[in-house]
């Protein structure tokens, strides 16, 4: 009867054990990855620009708007909020409008479509 209950607390031990393993490697974050250029070249084939725009359009989501806050997964919203967004904070960020014409192809080819 002891070897019994000390085979359940064995048990019980390593299933806790597993438990907190799994609940903590769950709050390591994974880092956002951003679609590359090349990803998206369906998409920027029916958009006027092509790859390059689309090129520039994600170095300046890297490195202009990263600058001042954390980056969004493109696929969060719609092409039609990307265009809200962007027209409110390349204002913001004085970006010129090549740069935001770049930028907003960019996150509406990688968006989410619908809405």
């Amino acid at each position: 009867m002891r070897q019994w209950f000390r085979h359940c607390g064995i048990g019980v031990a390593l299933l806790v054990a597993g438990s907190l393993a799994a609940g903590l490697s769950g709050c390591a974050g994974t880092p956002l990855r951003l679609p590359t250029a090349e990803e998206l070249v369906p998409a920027a084939v029916r958009q006027e620009g092509g790859v390059e725009a689309l090129r520039r359009g994600r170095a300046v989501y890297v490195t202009e708007c990263a600058a001042c806050h954390r980056l969004y997964n493109p696929s969060d919203y719609s092409p039609a909020q990307w265009r809200e967004i962007v027209a409110r904070m390349a204002r913001r960020a004085s970006l010129p409008g090549d740069q935001a014409a770049d930028l907003l192809l960019y996150l509406s080819a990688a968006g989410r479509p619908g809405r």
